[in-house]
């Protein structure tokens, strides 16, 4: 996630740029149908497939309400980013927007968190592949799986990447197969009787909407939040797309509903099968909503596929997140260790370094084995929340400047301002209701921790990093600022910036 600075640039000039165009012609413009792809198998995992059994244990049939309420912000969220990816399309991403909103110092601590918050989202999968995993092999101990995993998915990340990006695709429409399949068949076993009695609406008319009051609901919000998190993607590739003033904006509204509908309906259906009160994060609501059912093979086909899908999603963090540490790098932002790359365009040093955490989560797992899940889950979410108040206030910010540089762009954001706003404050309350909840407060002190540390550091290295006080200042003083770049594209950028913008290399997918 970077551009790199002046200074830098004859860095790249040798064997990691020469390495990179080997690839240069090998990708294509994305069309609104391959981003929408791309945001929707970034959005979908285990927030989602494993998540939803916390969310609705704590909010009970209000559940519906979160995810609606959920996606209508993704989608103010999904505007914000895309409006200004557009308006400024050779910056693209929310770290260098950051920057040029607030400073170099938010910049700093934005991308170190999105590093961070990278790793949990890493270890919540691995959690939740885990379980998922348990449900065959119960004997296995939860950190077992999790080692075997995070091993297996980094010997795959150490190979050539360029295979991510059909890979991600592909598994972003088995997700959405899985989907449509299980509301099809809730509808058959919910209002059918076939395999036995049909429950129609009872479980649903039979318990007050706001089962735990207007507490439990507000509980539930920050893990809804994590299921919809990894819609900075969109913005992130918008490079990648054609004609992307008309392709956007209706990838944006396109994926916003799909995602929206999905987790709303597959969740009333959850809630309709059985009782909210029999669902728990100790195995996929997806498959134990199946289980008296006892349909054959239909649980297990359910549990492989959230389990490739998991994996899927595991995997594309782990390369975002350990080439973030490595944009960082080339930033002089992060020590100069992890700056190479293998002449397979891999940053090895920063992809070990990044993953070797996980072996530290893999132990937690064995301490706290019921509470891991929650707590990463969690913490992760608050971060991601940063990122996401980060995007409202820099679009707000920066916009009408922005804008004076594009008297022909025609796109517009649905209430601007007034809608940033809005969604700054509903983001603030679902941050602070971490703290409301006594099973949360564990993960709204490490998320808030997390923030201080990263900060502190910042503050105590910014004369090394030759960046004066700067926090905030003026958008019209970044124009030398140096910024960051998605690290969906980073290895393509080097040799762009190197090169003189040569033609197209990588597209790798990635869930930030």
């Amino acid at each position: 996630m970077h551009i790199l600075k002046r200074s830098n640039h004859k860095h790249f000039i040798g064997k990691e740029a020469r390495n990179l165009t080997s690839v240069q012609n090998k990708s294509s413009k994305m069309s609104a149908f391959s981003l929408t792809m791309l945001a929707i198998g970034s959005i979908i995992g285990a927030g989602m497939f494993l998540g939803v059994g916390l969310t609705i244990k704590l909010a009970g049939p209000s559940i519906i309400l979160a995810y609606a309420l959920m996606g209508i912000l993704m989608y103010f969220n999904l505007s914000f980013l895309a409006d200004l990816s557009l308006l400024d399309p050779e910056k693209g991403s929310f770290q260098t927007y950051a920057s040029k909103a607030f400073g170099t110092g938010v910049g700093f601590v934005i991308g170190w968190l999105y590093w961070i918050s990278g790793i949990l989202v890493m270890s919540s999968e691995a959690t939740a592949a885990a379980i998922f995993s348990a449900l065959w092999f119960p004997g296995i101990p939860l950190w077992a799986f999790m080692l075997i995993y995070s091993v297996v998915l980094t010997v795959v990340n150490l190979a050539d990447p360029r295979w991510f990006g059909k890979l991600e695709s592909g598994l972003a429409i088995i997700k959405v197969i899985a989907l449509i399949g299980f509301i099809l068949l809730g509808i058959v076993l919910a209002f059918f009787p076939l395999l036995g009695t049909a429950p129609g609406w009872h479980n649903v008319t039979n318990t007050p909407f706001f089962a735990h009051g207007i507490s439990g609901f507000a509980g539930s919000l920050l893990l809804v939040f994590y299921a919809f998190s990894g819609t900075s993607v969109v913005g992130l590739a918008i490079s990648e797309s054609s004609d992307p003033e008309k392709t956007v904006p209706k990838v944006v509204l396109s994926t916003s509903g799909i995602v929206t509908f999905f987790y709303v309906i597959s969740v009333l259906f959850l809630l309709l099968l059985h009782p909210w009160t029999t669902y728990n994060a100790s195995t996929s609501p997806y498959v134990s909503a199946l289980l008296p059912y006892k349909i054959p093979i239909v649980q297990s086909l359910m549990n492989f596929v959230i389990l490739t899908a998991t994996l899927s999603a595991m995997s594309a963090s782990m390369y975002g997140t350990s080439r973030m540490l490595n944009a960082l790098a080339q930033q002089n932002e992060a020590p100069n260790f992890f700056n190479k790359v293998t002449p397979k365009a891999v940053p090895r040093r920063a992809l070990l370094f990044t993953n070797a955490f996980l072996i530290a989560i893999a132990f937690l797992s064995y301490i706290i084995p019921n509470k891991i899940y929650l707590l990463v889950t969690g913490a992760s979410g608050l971060l991601s929340l940063v990122n996401v108040l980060t995007i409202s206030l820099a679009h707000w910010r920066l916009r009408q400047k922005l804008l004076e540089k594009r008297q022909d762009y025609k796109t517009h954001v649905l209430g601007y301002p007034t809608s940033n706003f809005i969604v700054t404050a509903i983001f603030v309350g679902v941050f602070f209701s971490a703290f409301a909840i006594p099973d949360q407060r564990a993960s709204f002190f490490l998320g808030l921790s997390l923030i201080a540390v990263t900060a502190g550091v910042y503050f105590s290295v910014r004369h090394k990093l030759g960046a004066k006080s700067q926090w905030p200042i003026s958008t019209a003083e970044h124009h030398e600022i140096p910024t960051t770049e998605n690290s969906l594209h980073t290895l393509k950028h080097l040799a762009q910036e190197t090169e003189k913008r040569i033609s197209e290399g990588l597209r790798p997918k990635n869930r930030s």
